[in-house]
């Protein structure tokens, strides 16, 4: 009868590339790269000037005016 094997099973198929080699890897980090860090900018600059004009005051925070 035969037994199984505890060694690790051979692979069939091509292997994965070094890291240094991995262009799809590179290609899909620069594409996230140049479609996201300007949005991140944009946004601090939208937050930043946000911040900038901190006397405009909203209609809650406005005192009642006086009945007449």
């Amino acid at each position: 009868m035969p037994t199984k094997s505890l060694s690790a099973p051979a692979v069939s198929g091509p292997r994965h590339r070094a890291p240094d080699r991995d262009r799809l890897g590179g290609f899909l980090t620069a594409s996230w790269a140049v479609l996201h860090i300007p949005m991140f900018l944009l946004l601090g600059v939208v937050v930043h000037q946000d911040e900038v004009h901190p006397e405009a005051v909203t209609a809650a925070a406005a005192p009642d005016l006086p009945t007449a």
